[in-house]
């Protein structure tokens, strides 16, 4: 991707050693609306909006109910490590609507990440939720949009991103973790503006499992960060829906709506996430 550079490295697994505090621990989020903005446009209606909500099989996969009474983005539950060295993970409601669309709201989860003294080891957090709603055990399409900005020290590889389906309900007990995208670096801070990108994968799923969605930065670079978006989740039946074309993607800013690119399809313009430098993270 000519922008974004973003890391991951294929075919590992991650072995996560986190205490139970790690799960129990009170997320602090933070506002993000001033600092980034979306060239992403899809052409909203009331009924493509019901129908969309309706047909994933995912509860709150675009983030937009963010605030509630159960929690900060229902039903998600939210997760970091308690690792010394680090500043601990911060949960961000990143509103991407904003300033192009001061009217609209597009929520989606940022988590920030950054190294404060640590000798050795990474630090990771995340998100998981119960996949109560998909009715029997099959293959399902699920689909993750993701942007990744870095500053300070980085090396390659260091700032991932991971989806995982499993039977456990905290990422310990995860067995198997997907890369959500494939490039060695990260969007430079500096530059203020990255690629939305993702992975779409066609996987088998059973009533009841965990959705589990995992960021982090692998190696304790002397004060280096990592700023993660995720949205846009979506699960839905593989049989029968169109355009499930697998694989890692990039979001291609057309009018009057994008419309995803997963390997040698025609894009004039990528889709930009724009990012504020300046912003006190």
């Amino acid at each position: 991707m000519k922008k974004s550079r973003i890391a991951i490295l294929f075919g590992v697994l991650l072995a996560l050693v986190l205490s139970a505090g790690a799960f129990a621990e009170l997320v602090v989020t933070y506002t993000s609306s001033e600092d980034m903005w979306s060239e992403y446009t899809i052409q909203d209606t009331p009924e493509r909006i019901a129908d969309a909500e309706a047909s994933s099989l995912i509860t709150n996969g675009a983030f937009t109910q963010w605030g509630t009474t159960l929690g900060p983005a229902d039903p998600w539950v939210f997760w970091r490590d308690t690792t010394a060295g680090w500043t601990a993970g911060r949960l961000h409601e990143v509103d991407l609507a904003l300033p192009a669309n001061p009217e609209g709201i597009n929520n989606a989860m940022g988590w920030f990440i950054q190294h404060s003294g640590a000798k050795e080891g990474g630090y990771y957090a995340g998100a998981a939720q119960q996949l109560t709603r998909i009715p029997v055990e099959g293959l399902y399409y699920v689909s993750i949009s993701v942007t990744a900005f870095e500053g300070g020290n980085t090396g390659p590889y260091n700032s991932m991103a991971w989806y995982a389906i499993s039977d456990s309900p905290t990422p310990a007990g995860v067995t198997e973790w997907r890369e959500l995208y494939p490039d060695q670096f990260v969007c430079s801070n500096g530059d203020a503006v990255c690629n939305y990108v993702g992975r779409d994968e066609t996987v088998t799923i059973k009533p009841n499992q965990y959705f589990h969605i995992m960021v982090g930065r692998k190696f304790p670079e002397f004060f280096g960060w990592s700023m993660f978006v995720i949205d846009d989740i979506s699960i839905v039946a593989a049989d029968g829906t169109l355009g499930t074309a697998n694989g890692f993607y990039n979001w291609c800013n057309a009018r009057p709506e994008d419309f995803k690119v997963h390997g040698n399809e025609a894009c004039a313009n990528l889709t930009e996430i724009h990012w504020d430098p300046t912003q006190v993270r």
